[in-house]
């Protein structure tokens, strides 16, 4: 193996995407960090653009075998290599944790069958901590959700090039942000910066439209043809139309038409009654630990 270690550009990105639909047919222990989070975040408006260079990628010739990335900003970081390349993770964690500490140290999600990991994690300084996060699955064929939308309702795709003002209060509301919705320049470029993620499929990213053509919930659902699953994030209803079904509604609809571009499967990061109304299942849950200085 000729392995170098180089730091990311923009030239890159497919190359991650590339890396992650990879090792999520290798197997599952990362679908926590599938390619739809890496789009989901890269193009969202809070991640921290300024640390795009420090991402580091280990390749065998031009074949990318190994990567480190922050979550966001810093404080929180998600490594993996390709099968065959584990030995390089020792390194890697050693970089992550110079290249991605803040002041509370550096937190890292490990599925919780992955005791190969969180020893290594553990002889390098780490420490388990309460902290967590829980993936449910579900098949898209055993999804037997009907709801019956309200009067004056429609389910409607997500119109990415025009909609950008209407798609920032759906999630602003939705999110329960206080004050009014933001309409200044920077945040409306950063929305359109949202809307415009490399593989993003605007057909599969659901809205509910009330009788004034206002977005009152919304499901964005990731699905590349490469892989068999769908990605959703996120799920939102502003809160005078909460209880109606709807959240419910935008999520089905979504999850019908990726089955229908070939999906068989769905994950969500969550651990929320709602899913699991739908028809979601319990698939795996991740444990950080985390290195303090």
């Amino acid at each position: 193996m000729n392995i170098q270690c180089k730091t990311y550009h923009d030239g890159n990105y497919n190359e991650v995407f590339q890396f992650l639909i990879d090792i999520s047919q290798e197997h599952r222990k990362h679908i926590n960090w599938n390619w739809a989070r890496w789009e989901w975040m890269y193009f969202h408006p809070d991640f921290d653009r300024s640390l795009r260079s420090k991402i580091g990628l280990w390749f065998d010739e031009l074949e990318l075998v190994g990567l480190a990335t922050y979550d966001h900003y810093s404080g929180e970081a998600f490594f993996a290599t390709k099968q065959g390349y584990e030995e390089l993770e020792d390194e890697i964690v050693e970089y992550a944790v110079k290249t991605f500490s803040d002041e509370n140290g550096l937190g890292v999600a490990v599925n919780d069958t992955d005791s190969e990991r969180s020893q290594r994690l553990q002889n390098k300084g780490f420490v388990k901590h309460d902290q967590s996060e829980n993936i449910l699955a579900c098949s898209i064929a055993n999804i037997k959700h009907h709801s019956v939308l309200p009067s004056g309702i429609t389910l409607n795709s997500l119109d990415a090039e025009t909609d950008v003002y209407k798609h920032k209060t759906v999630l602003w509301k939705g999110f329960d942000h206080d004050g009014p919705v933001p309409i200044d320049e920077v945040t409306i470029q950063k929305q359109k910066a949202m809307l415009s993620a490399t593989h993003m499929n605007p057909s599969l990213h659901i809205v509910a439209v009330n009788e004034d053509g206002e977005y009152v919930a919304y499901c964005g659902l990731w699905y590349s043809p490469q892989t068999d699953y769908a990605y959703i994030e996120p799920v939102v209803t502003i809160p005078s139309y909460r209880g109606k079904g709807l959240g419910a509604a935008v999520v089905v609809e979504a999850l019908k038409r990726c089955s229908v571009l070939g999906a068989n499967k769905a994950y969500v990061i969550s651990d929320h009654p709602f899913y699991k109304a739908i028809g979601f299942v319990q698939h795996s849950r991740y444990s950080f630990y985390w290195h303090n200085e």
